[in-house]
C-alpha cells in the first residue's frame, strides 16, 4: 500500500520514494510505477489526477496519469520504465494541483451553503478543464435557482472565503466520528477522512484542499440548469474566477467603446441597438419584397396556358422572409403562376384558382416538395426554364 503524503501536506510539491512495482501501461509506450510513498493525487471523488515528473539516477519520466487500486496502491503512468527498487524523486505540477484545490475547496463551501440555505443535497463533483459542476437535489424536486438565490449563495461563500477560516483534514477515531455534525453521511465505513472549514462546513472527503478558505480566492456561479431531475450548478473558483473576470471586463470594455457607452449602460445600449437593427431589417425586407414583386410582374407572360399568367423569374439570392412575403402577395391575385429561382433556391407557387400541382412540378425538375399550391426546393436556375417548357407543353 502506498503512503499518501498529500494527506498530511497538500502543498508538498517534491518528495523522495522507492519504486516497489513496475508494469506495462494501458497505452503503448507507457508504464505504470507503484511507489512506497507518493504526493501525487490519483483521480478520485471528481478531482482529477496530478501530473509532474519522476527523476532517478537513470533519467527522468513524465507522470501523465495517476490511479489507485482497491488494495490502496497508487500507480503512476510514466513514459519511461523505472526498475523496481530504484530510488526516485517526485515533482508535482504545483500549478495544476493548486487549481484543483481551489475548485475542490470552493465546491465544499458552495455545497455547504446550498445545504444550509436551501436544504439542497449535493451529489457528486465534476472538475472540468474550464469549469466545475455539482448536481443538487433540491426540495420539491426543483431543478433551478432564482437569480436572488444564486446571488445569495455567491455572497455567502465569498464572505466565508474572505474570512480566511482554517481548513482542517484528519482521520477521526470511531467515537469522535459518530459525534461530528457532518453535512452528509460518509460513503465509506473505514479510514474515513474528514474535512472541516471554519464552523460552516464539515464532510467526509479524501481529496486535497487549501489550508484556509482565503486561499480559494473567489467563487462565481456560471449557470444552473436542469440535469437528470436535479439542478446542475456550474462554477469557477480562484485563478479561474479571476481569469474569467478579466476576460469579461476586456469584452465589456471593447463593447462599451464600440457602442460609446460606459460598461454599466451596455445592456440598455444593446437593447436599443437591437431594436434599431430590427426596424432596419423590416424596412429592408419591405423594400426587397417590393423589388421582387416588380420582377415577378415584369416577367409575366400569359402565353397559352388556359388564361393563366405565368411568371418565370431567375434572380440572385434573396432574404427568405422577403421571398415568402412577395410570393404570398403575388399568388393572392387570381390566375397567377410563379416559377422562381433565387440563387439555388426554387419556389413554385400558384393562385388558389389555378389547378396545377406545384409539388409534383418541382420534383420533376429539381429537389423539393410541399403543397399543391406552394412548393420549394433546390436546383439550378435552368430548372425554371425546364418547368416553363413542361407547363407550355402540357397545359396548352
Amino acid at each position: 500500500m502506498t503512503e499518501r503524503l498529500y494527506y498530511e501536506n497538500a502543498y508538498l510539491w517534491e518528495f523522495d520514494a522507492v519504486v516497489t512495482r513496475i508494469r506495462e501501461g494501458k497505452k503503448q509506450g507507457t508504464w505504470e510505477a507503484a511507489l512506497d510513498r507518493s504526493a501525487f493525487y490519483p483521480t478520485s471523488g471528481g478531482q482529477p489526477f496530478d501530473t509532474g515528473r519522476i527523476t532517478f539516477a537513470g533519467g527522468e519520466a513524465a507522470v501523465n496519469d495517476v490511479e489507485s487500486d482497491r488494495e490502496g496502491e497508487v500507480w503512476h503512468t510514466v513514459d519511461k520504465p523505472i526498475p523496481e527498487g530504484t530510488a526516485v524523486h517526485g515533482i508535482i505540477d504545483g500549478k495544476r494541483r493548486t487549481d484543483h484545490m481551489e475548485q475542490h475547496g470552493g465546491e465544499h463551501m458552495l455545497a455547504g451553503a446550498i445545504w444550509e440555505k436551501l436544504q439542497g443535497t449535493t451529489i457528486g463533483l465534476h472538475l472540468g478543464l474550464e469549469d466545475s459542476t455539482i448536481d443538487v437535489q433540491l426540495p420539491e424536486e426543483r431543478t433551478h435557482l432564482t437569480e436572488d438565490e444564486i446571488r445569495m449563495l455567491e455572497d455567502t461563500v465569498n464572505e466565508r472565503i474572505r474570512a480566511d477560516a482554517p481548513i482542517r483534514c484528519w482521520f477521526p477515531e470511531t467515537e469522535e466520528l459518530e459525534r461530528l455534525p457532518l453535512r452528509k453521511k460518509p460513503t465509506v465505513s473505514e479510514h474515513v477522512r474528514i474535512v472541516a472549514m471554519g464552523d460552516f462546513e464539515m464532510v467526509a472527503c479524501g481529496g486535497t484542499h487549501p489550508s484556509s478558505t482565503g486561499r480559494i480566492g473567489l467563487i462565481k456561479i456560471l449557470s444552473v440548469i436542469p440535469a437528470k431531475g436535479k439542478a446542475r450548478v456550474s462554477f469557477v473558483c480562484g485563478g479561474r474566477a479571476a481569469a474569467l473576470f478579466q476576460k469579461y471586463m476586456r469584452c465589456a470594455d471593447k463593447a462599451g467603446a464600440a457602442l460609446s457607452c460606459p460598461v454599466d449602460k451596455l445592456s440598455r445600449a444593446a437593447s436599443e441597438l437591437k431594436s434599431r437593427l430590427a426596424e432596419a431589417e423590416r424596412k429592408a425586407n419591405r423594400f426587397e419584397t417590393r423589388e421582387l414583386l416588380e420582377k415577378f410582374r415584369a416577367a409575366e407572360n400569359s402565353g397559352d396556358l388556359r388564361g393563366i399568367t405565368l411568371a418565370p423569374v431567375i434572380t440572385e439570392e434573396a432574404d427568405a422572409r422577403a421571398v415568402s412575403a412577395a410570393v404570398s402577395e403575388y399568388i393572392a391575385e387570381k390566375g397567377r403562376l410563379l416559377l422562381l429561382a433565387a440563387g439555388e433556391r426554387l419556389t413554385f407557387a400558384r393562385s388558389a384558382d389555378v389547378k396545377i400541382d406545384m409539388s409534383e412540378l418541382i420534383r420533376r425538375v429539381g429537389r423539393g416538395g410541399g403543397r399543391p399550391d406552394l412548393a420549394s426546393g433546390a436546383g439550378i436556375p435552368e430548372c425554371v426554364n425546364v418547368a416553363r417548357k413542361i407547363l407550355i407543353t402540357e397545359y396548352k
